[in-house]
């Protein structure tokens, strides 16, 4: 497989890397680094990164660094941006669903060859994008991130590569592995071989260690004080699981919602120029595994049958596009799946305000 993927970058004039929209540290230090090693394979090769949405505050560091190896970089944020053109090669990088790419998706039309490096378990690709391209699949759903496995490229292609590009990599294992809370059985070995090629660990972490914006404070606010709260009973155990809706900073909102106690937290976004809405989920992984809940299969799966769209993800987190732009019927949707599966044991918290 990756021969192909040789023969592809070898014979490829241009050369199009596609990370999911608002790109974090794993998806876009994971094209940086792809991007020098296409080069490094084919020195006359065009190539360009290009994300939707722009990128994550907590990226700004890593991007700031990628820009000055000279890596390119077009961020869009309306299909008017995006500049079209023959590619000979696309590459998908860190996409679980074809709509995670939003305003670049048009890109996929123009591809003579698209390869999809990935590592989520589960994908929703529109194959009718790809009807005129040869498709390479190199997916590993036991990589901890995709910086993992370009990694693993890096070897097995015996480039050389230096080690600015090695921390950018890093930073996108330190990120997606949530600071080695979830990790493969090569994690470690490719961390310490990192190391020993001279990556310094400490400086590293500072490219993901932003300190979060005001808005991200108000987004989390706002999170908590529109949140609806459950608790359902799944297989005799006891889980509780938030809804709620914010404007950005999503997986912010989620994880604090996590943090403060709920097993199961549901985010939704609104897009008012695709007439979409996007919703995200974060779930304690140990905990749906005891009541064998697969929050992606038995709930985000049922939305996007029901109003179109595309998502995956892993068993903690995940998201999707939803084709509706009304989040009342998405979350009456979302209480009536949680109402099957537990039976109707779905009980609503109701609390007063103080004061």
């Amino acid at each position: 497989m990756q021969e192909r993927v040789r023969r592809a970058i070898l014979t490829s004039k241009n050369v199009t890397i596609l990370p999911h929209s608002n790109a974090d540290p794993d998806a876009l230090g994971s094209a940086c680094v792809l991007a020098y090693l296409v080069n490094k394979i084919n020195p006359v090769a065009n190539v360009r990164i290009v994300v939707s949405d722009g990128i994550g505050g907590e990226c700004k560091d890593l991007a700031r660094l990628c820009i000055e190896m000279n890596i390119r970089i077009e961020a869009v944020k309306r299909f008017q941006q995006v500049e079209t053109r023959i590619e000979d090669l696309c590459i998908l990088v860190d996409v679980a669903s074809t709509e995670h790419l939003r305003y670049a998706k048009q890109i996929l039309k123009t591809c003579k060859t698209i390869a999809i490096l990935d590592h989520h378990s589960i994908h929703n690709y529109e194959t009718d994008l790809f009807t005129n391209s040869e498709v390479i699949y190199l997916v590993d759903p036991a990589a901890s991130s995709t910086a993992e496995i370009v990694y693993r490229f890096i070897n097995e292609f015996n480039v050389k590569v230096e080690s600015d590009f090695l921390k950018i990599l890093l930073a996108g294992i330190i990120w997606d592995t949530k600071r080695f809370q979830r990790i493969s059985s090569n994690t470690f070995k490719y961390v310490n071989e990192m190391i020993e090629r001279g990556v310094q660990y400490a400086e590293t972490i500072k490219l993901v260690e932003n300190v979060k914006p005001v808005y991200s404070r108000i987004a989390r606010i706002k999170c908590l004080l529109r949140h609806r709260g459950f608790k359902a009973t799944i297989n005799n155990k006891e889980i509780y699981i938030a809804i709620s809706e914010v404007g950005a900073y999503e997986s912010d909102c989620a994880s604090t919602l996590i943090t403060i106690g709920y097993d199961i937290a549901f985010i939704i976004n609104t897009d008012e120029s695709l007439k979409i809405l996007r919703i995200i989920y974060r779930a304690r992984e140990n905990l749906i595994e005891d009541v064998k809940l697969d929050v992606y299969e038995n709930i985000i799966k049922k939305l996007t049958d029901l109003f179109g769209g595309g998502g995956g993800g892993h068993k903690g987190a995940g998201g999707a596009v939803l084709r509706t732009f009304n989040v009342e019927t998405v979350i009456a949707e979302i209480i009536k799946i949680l109402n099957r599966i537990s039976g109707n044991n779905l009980v609503e918290f109701v609390e007063n305000r103080v004061g």
